[in-house]
């Protein structure tokens, strides 16, 4: 392979990991954001209705003059109201399997990727060719 070519090819592949790297990241981000809001269902579907909790809610509500009180909480987390279901917990659980399964292949993605710019870039050593300035050039050359 040209010095060129093998120049090109680490910069192609060095391109594709970054873009892998962020896909990788991204996908991430969503993951997380999912298995929260699953959390959230879950903690709704089980929490008793803050309006019946009784006594000793307002109790412990007026112990604590600035907090905020379980029905303003309750608004805040949930804006839909009590509109949770277990619906919306296989929904989640649907979504969050498909998106651990694109994560798994982003990742494999990665690891073939870099794999394949470690050796473009041993080649290129093994060939006179090194990195200047972030770009690959002819052993000698002022590029």
């Amino acid at each position: 392979m040209s010095q060129t070519a093998t120049a090109s090819l680490v910069a192609d592949l060095t391109h594709r990991r970054r873009a892998m790297r962020r896909e990788l990241a991204r996908v991430r981000w969503w993951r997380r954001l999912a298995q929260a809001r699953k959390e959230l269902v879950v903690a709704q579907l089980s929490c008793p209705d803050p309006l019946a909790a009784g006594g000793m809610d307002v109790t412990l509500e007026a112990l604590a003059a600035d907090a905020p009180t379980s029905k303003e909480l309750a608004e805040t987390i949930w804006p839909r109201g009590s509109g949770a279901t277990a619906c919306d917990l296989d929904e989640l659980s649907d979504l969050d399997k498909r998106l651990e399964s694109y994560e798994a292949r982003v990742s494999e993605t990665l690891d073939t990727v870099t794999t394949q710019m470690v050796k473009a870039m041993g080649d290129a050593r093994d060939g006179g060719v090194r990195l200047q300035s972030g770009r690959y050039s002819s052993e000698g050359s002022n590029a």
